[in-house]
């Protein structure tokens, strides 16, 4: 043992130094063969082998022998270019990527029969390595290792070898990479060269073409392809753009600095323009006319051809544009263009009406315009008929006339407000001016005329609606009084007639306002217009009424008649013979919720309505919704304020009652105690004092709780607890606890509960609605009897409280579910008018329903149906309002 740890560690630092030397050796190697060629002179020693080669994987599937030390390259000419599917130690190495260990010539042979051609040493060893780079697992190639005596491969050996195989694998990629490098390297300066070269060829043809195109006259552009980069521009194009043309500029530039646009207006798109279709398409333009706006904004008009310079293959190699500033030349075409139409466009132009006329008003030219505004044929002014005295109205013939005949004297366009008379006797207001002009060599004035009926109209539409807006915000209320105005007002500036409807409580609709311009037809108006019933079958107007979009009748005749008023007074009685209305129908409406129609109707020789009114319409219908719906608002304010006073003096006296008795209560105690001299009080006397005050304490409790369930209501969080409920066993509970109750009032209650209704509803809270009910029949029920019924009907739980007390009016059914709600006065009978309204909220969150059915001195029945199952999991907020 002593002597065999001194051999290893001595091998050991030998196979080290011998590591480090071949290290050292690869780190100088440049090139693979130098690298293969360090490998056998020092990997081969290094780990005492006879010989050494190096196979290379120089091309996918091929190894090839590159390197061969202590045999020569005769006895392995077989092998020195071999593909991986041969089976021997080089190629297994290369597929397995781990090494073959051959540790004799018997185990050289049965393994790889084919090794029997090589001239074999007896009790020969072989090993062969894979060069695989690590990182990227990639084999380079086979190191291989022969040796002149059979052996055993220790572990240790292996090691070295591996050790040996990865560095000389590490070499061999480095090799690689720098004479990739090197190879890179030298293209590039081969491509600088060649790119040198050319650089000094373009740039001497470019001086030669730059010397030929400064001499030429029209401005020229030279770009190259394919980027369209420009090669230069002559002076003349740089005089043509205000500036001269950059050098550096390629399409994507000059196509973005310059905005060109067709003779048409529309702007030139990046690969519209002339140069650009050349270099790309090989397009050839030819004196194509295009409008530049330079850098400042300032344009020119330039008359463009541009063609592709091809190269001997045919290729576009570059592209030459010319160009010439026909701008000048355009702007005189375009003055002589517009001399020549200047006439035919005024006298054809619909938007005034024009006129020529002598010194003594006769008209001899005019346009359609003028013609159709005055109402008079071209023929009547070939005729002469057609004259400005005839135009002028009587009353301001002089001064309408001086005033003409001074505009025309001073030769101006001076524009001033009047009325024409037109040829059938109506009038138009109009803005109108003249100026001289010379036609036909003769002097003449030229007169324009401006329909200003529509101005007008809009004029008097606004004036009517700040009016009408201040005729309804002079009270918060709105009587039928404020809408009567409201309606003459309309009927004397932008209508003949209007009418307005209003939606009452009931549903119905009533008539709330009516005026006609002719104040004998109102009557007939009040009498025949339609109010349709609300229950009808439909309509115009109760469909106009329903879905709040407005109705136009602009030829209101006697078949719009009957349709819109089947059933009412004949059209006769409305309408005088012959007369033509238009009538307009808006409905009033305010969030969602139909207030009635407004209905305007328009006779001549007033303007028919037509589609541009029904805004006016529905101005006004919004402005009357508007303050309806404000006074309703006011009238509901004042009501909640009225009902809020008579809750707080109700809520104050009904929490006092039950207060008092038990101040009283206490007070006569606490007398009989002092009385007694520190005597003990009997103790019958304190329990009915006791007794006494429990009641009263119930009472309060009861108030409270009222006003708590209200409270949650109202915030929406009053939960139910779900559970299976008997809900006569919950009447005879309560009846039980009222038992006391029943026998002060009098009353006889008769529980009919034959069979047993059972459901998942909350216990509580139907106790809660049963003791309301009851509570109720036993307040109202005068001392007569009360009778309650339990059942299933209709697959529904019933639960029905029938008294025979003092009943309910009709008018107070509706309300009588409400919040502080009651039918009668709170001075003969008590509480806060909150039991209906919590009994309401629960059964409604248990998803059933209550009616009541009542006659006044008959009594009422209170009937509560519940589904045998609540859809609810848990706490359902009762949210709704009756």
């Amino acid at each position: 043992m002593s002597d065999t740890r001194p051999h290893s560690a001595r091998r050991t630092m030998e196979r080290l130094l011998r590591l480090q030397k071949v290290t050292s050796k690869l780190s100088q190697a440049l090139t693979p063969e130098q690298v293969a060629h360090v490998i056998v002179q020092q990997a081969g020693p290094a780990m005492d082998a006879a010989d050494c080669s190096i196979f290379l994987l120089e091309e996918p599937g091929v190894l090839r022998l590159v390197q061969l030390v202590g045999m020569s390259r005769r006895e392995l000419e077989p092998w020195t270019c071999l593909t991986l599917d041969v089976p021997l130690p080089v190629t297994d190495a290369v597929r397995l990527g781990e090494p073959v260990w051959l540790e004799s010539r018997e185990a050289v042979l049965e393994r790889y029969p084919a090794m029997s051609r090589l001239p074999l040493s007896h009790g020969r060893a072989w090993a062969s390595l894979p060069l695989e780079v690590e990182v990227e697992g990639r084999v380079l190639g086979v190191l291989t290792l022969g040796f002149d005596r059979e052996r055993g491969f220790a572990e240790e050996d292996r090691d070295f070898a591996r050790l040996v195989a990865r560095q000389c694998a590490q070499a061999l990629e480095r090799a690689h990479l720098y004479a990739r490098e090197r190879e890179l390297r030298e293209q590039a300066e081969r491509a600088r060269a060649e790119a040198e070269a050319h650089r000094r060829q373009v740039e001497l043809e470019h001086l030669r073409l730059q010397a030929v195109l400064q001499q030429l006259p029209q401005a020229v552009i030279l770009a190259e392809a394919p980027d369209g980069r420009l090669v230069m521009g002559n002076t003349q194009a740089a005089r043509i753009h205000g500036e001269s043309v950059p050098a550096n500029w390629g399409k994507e530039e000059y196509t973005v600095a310059r905005t060109g646009f067709h003779p048409d207006g529309r702007p030139y798109s990046p690969d519209e323009w002339p140069l650009v279709r050349a270099l790309s398409r090989g397009e050839l333009v030819r004196g194509e006319v295009m409008e530049v706006r330079r850098g400042d904004g300032s344009r020119y008009s330039l008359s463009v051809s541009a063609g592709p310079v091809r190269d001997a293959e045919g290729r576009v190699t570059a592209a030459v544009a010319l160009m010439e500033d026909i701008t000048e030349r355009l702007r005189l075409e375009k003055s002589l263009r517009q001399g020549e139409s200047v006439f035919r466009r005024i006298m054809e132009s619909e938007m005034m009406g024009l006129a020529f006329t002598d010194r003594d008003g006769l008209i001899h030219e005019a346009n359609e315009a003028f013609l159709s505004l005055v109402g008079y044929s071209r023929e009547q002014m070939g005729r002469g008929a057609l004259r400005w005295q005839v135009l002028v109205p009587p009353e301001g013939a002089e001064a309408g006339l001086r005033k003409q005949r001074e505009l025309w004297s001073r030769g101006v366009v001076t524009a001033f407000e009047m009325e024409l008379v037109r040829g059938d006797g109506s009038r138009v207001p109009v803005l109108t001016g003249a100026a001289q002009v010379e036609v036909e060599e003769r002097e003449s004035t030229l007169s324009f005329v401006l329909d200003m009926s529509d101005l007008k109209r809009a004029e008097g539409a606004v004036r009517f609606l700040a009016t009408a807006s201040r005729v309804l915000g002079q009270s918060l209320e709105v009587p039928d009084a404020t809408l009567q105005h409201v309606a003459c007002l309309a009927s004397v500036s932008v209508a003949s007639w209007c009418v307005i409807d209003l939606v009452t409580p009931e549903g119905g609709l009533r008539r709330a306002a009516a005026a006609h311009e002719d104040l004998e037809r109102v009557p007939r108006l009040v009498r025949a217009w339609p109010t349709p019933a609300m229950n009808g079958s439909g309509g115009p107007l109760l469909e106009a009424l329903r879905s709040g979009e407005p109705l136009l009748f602009q030829d209101f005749r006697a078949e719009a008649w009957r349709r819109v008023s089947p059933g009412f007074v004949p059209l006769e009685q409305v309408m005088e013979a012959g007369e033509v209305c238009s009538v307009m129908v808006v409905p009033l409406r305010s969030h969602e919720r139909a207030l009635g129609l407004v209905t305007l109707g328009a006779c001549k020789p007033r303007r028919p309505h037509g589609p541009e009114d029904l805004s006016l319409g529905q101005e006004l219908a919004h402005r009357l919704a508007a303050a309806l719906e404000s006074a309703r608002l006011f009238l509901e304010s004042q009501r909640a304020v009225q009902l809020r006073d008579e809750f707080l003096a109700v809520a104050s006296h009904e929490l006092k009652t039950p207060l008092t008795p038990l101040r009283l209560q206490l007070q006569g105690l606490k007398r009989v105690a002092e009385g007694l001299g520190g005597e003990p009080v009997p103790a019958e006397r304190i329990l009915r004092v006791v007794r006494g005050c429990e009641s009263q304490v119930r009472k309060l409790a009861g108030l409270v709780n009222d006003l708590l369930d209200v409270a949650k209501l109202a915030q929406g969080r009053l939960p139910l607890h779900l559970e299976e409920v008997d809900l006569g066993a919950v009447a005879r509970e309560v009846l039980e606890q009222l038992s006391a109750e029943v026998v002060r009032t009098g009353c006889w209650v008769e529980l009919m509960d034959r069979e047993r209704v059972v459901g998942r509803w909350d216990r509580l809270r139907l106790e809660q609605v049963v003791t309301n009910l009851l509570t109720n029949a036993l307040k109202y029920g005068a001392g007569r009897p009360i009778h309650v019924h339990v059942r299933w009907a209709d697959g529904v739980a019933r639960l029905s409280v029938r008294d025979e007390g003092i009943g309910i009016a009709p008018e107070h059914r509706g309300r009588i579910f409400g919040k502080f709600e009651r039918a009668v006065s709170e001075r003969h009978y008590g509480g806060l008018g909150l039991g209906l309204h919590i009994t309401w909220q629960i059964v409604s969150a248990l998803g059933g329903t209550i009616a009541v059915e009542s006659e006044v001195g008959h009594g009422s029945t209170f009937t509560v149906e519940l589904p045998r199952d609540t859809a609810d999991e848990g706490a359902r907020a009762m949210l709704a309002e009756p």
